[in-house]
C-alpha cells in the first residue's frame, strides 16, 4: 500500500503580508475573472483545495469560464455563509448579472495565516 505525501504550504507564504496579498489578489482575480492576477503570488509547492498551484488555478479558471459562458459581466462580491461543509463559515459570493452567485469561495484563515481556499457549493446566496 502506497502512502500519499502532500507537500506543506511554505509558512512564510501564508502568514502576514504574503497571506493578505494572496487574499486580496484572489478577490481581485474573481472580480476580474482573471487567474493571471493570482498566479504570481502562489508558490509552486502551495496547495489549495488539495490541488497543486496549477490544478488549483485551472479549477478557479473553470469557474470563471462557466460564469462567462452564462453571460456574467461586472462581477460584484457579497459576503455569505456556508450552509453545508463548514456550516456558518463566511463565504465570498461573486455575482454577475443573475440574482444567484456565479460561484462562491471560502478563504479559511487562522491566526497563522491562510489554511485553504476552496469552492463553496452551498453558500447562502443560493437559497
Amino acid at each position: 500500500m502506497s502512502e500519499l505525501i502532500k507537500l506543506k504550504i511554505k509558512s512564510e507564504a501564508t502568514t502576514g503580508e504574503s497571506a493578505q496579498k494572496i487574499i486580496s489578489h484572489f478577490i481581485k482575480a474573481c472580480l476580474s475573472l482573471d487567474c493571471s492576477i493570482l498566479e504570481p503570488l502562489i508558490d509552486e509547492n502551495q496547495y489549495f483545495e488539495d490541488l497543486d498551484k496549477y490544478r488549483f488555478l485551472a479549477s478557479v479558471k473553470q469557474q470563471f469560464d462557466w460564469a462567462i459562458a452564462r453571460g456574467a459581466t461586472d462581477i460584484t462580491m457579497k459576503q455569505g455563509k456556508c450552509g453545508m461543509c463548514v456550516l456558518g463559515h463566511s463565504t465570498y459570493e461573486f455575482y454577475g448579472n443573475r440574482t444567484k452567485p456565479e460561484f462562491a469561495y471560502i478563504i479559511n484563515t487562522s491566526k497563522n495565516g491562510i489554511q485553504d481556499i476552496f469552492l463553496c457549493n452551498l453558500s447562502s446566496g443560493w437559497s
